[in-house]
């Protein structure tokens, strides 16, 4: 069996790449691994015994425009009541920090602690007020510690392909709930920015890789199932049933030299919709996230290399812009 060796482009949507053994045999060098290696070895994780370190930096861009109706329609073009019309711009930079070792050539487990600054700029004006400035003019920040989250994954085959790889996240409640905020009565809006979801989660997945030089394809699926909590609303004890996730995505991983990747994407995620105490929430709807990502990896050093990526939402309620670099050590 081949030795195994690190993270790689192609796993983009799993994690970053590490370090690899050099082509010549002869040499105990070792480089910072790119897509290209992927097509040589067939070991994707960490090997046995060795420790790396992420650093990450994360920037989301997402804005939204929405038209509120109170009132009823005497004709098609005629509506008697009141029209709100409110814009939001939300900012989100997550700062992270992520541990890997590896357990065995084909097994290794993952620590991520994220830091989280959150600002949400959200306006809103009546327009049959004839008002000319806004009468809602909301800036909200917030930061602090996100959801850590624990990962395991194990590599299932290696002497044939597609390569296999199983995993288990679990996300924990760390960050500050939004349910924990409270609200301007008026208007309607959080006083403090979230910095968590508020629910613990269990994510298993499958991932795939099929080398085909010079190129590397993957592909993903995973289901996040969200687990019930209890939280005080209004002085009212809620029982509230975050809607579940199907995520499954692909994309093409192409080495241009043994230094430097290309990783093009596309993703898709639906949120299925909530639940309070037993019953489906009346505001709570189907979420359909599309997403493109292009992505770079360079070695910078035999034990470091940058991964940036960008990406562009394709649907209404997906982040505008996201932009992530990160920085792979290893020991």
């Amino acid at each position: 069996m081949a030795k195994p060796l690190l993270y790689s482009l192609p796993l983009l949507l799993l994690a970053p790449p590490l370090l690899a053994d050099t082509q010549d045999p002869a040499t105990d060098a070792k480089r910072a691994q790119t897509v290209a290696d992927v097509i040589d070895r067939p070991g994707v994780l960490t090997p046995a015994g060795q420790f790396g370190v992420e650093f990450s930096m994360n920037y989301s861009q997402n804005s939204s425009n929405k038209v509120n109706i109170v009132g009823y329609t005497v004709l098609p073009a005629l509506i008697v009541g009141r029209i709100e019309v409110s814009d939001a711009d939300r900012t989100t930079i997550t700062a992270g920090i992520t541990g890997r070792y590896g357990i065995t050539n084909s097994t290794e487990i993952e620590l991520r602690i994220p830091y989280i600054y959150r600002n949400d700029q959200v306006s809103a004006r009546p327009i049959q007020d004839g008002a000319s400035d806004e009468i809602i003019n909301r800036d909200v920040d917030g930061n602090g510690m996100g959801d850590i989250e624990f990962a395991i994954r194990h590599q299932f085959n290696f002497d044939t392909t597609p390569y296999w790889i199983g995993s288990l996240r679990v996300k924990s409640d760390t960050g500050k709930s939004p349910y924990e905020i409270a609200t301007d009565p008026t208007t309607n809006v959080l006083q403090d920015a979230p910095t968590g979801s508020g629910f613990w989660s269990i994510e298993p997945g499958i991932s795939m890789i099929y080398p085909t030089d010079p190129a590397v394809l993957f592909a993903n699926f995973s289901y996040i199932y969200n687990f019930k909590e209890d939280f005080v609303i209004d002085g009212t004890n809620n029982e509230i049933d975050l809607g579940d996730t199907i995520s499954f995505g692909a994309g093409l991983g192409f080495a241009i030299n043994r230094d430097l990747s290309l990783s093009i994407g596309l993703s898709h995620q639906t949120i299925l919709e909530s639940k309070v105490n037993g019953s489906r929430d009346s505001e709570a709807k189907l979420l359909q996230l599309d997403s493109l990502t292009f992505g770079i990896n360079y070695a910078l050093s035999p034990t470091t290399s940058i991964n940036i990526s960008a990406q562009a939402g394709l649907t209404e309620d997906t982040p505008d812009f996201q932009l992530n670099v990160r920085v792979p050590f290893t020991f």
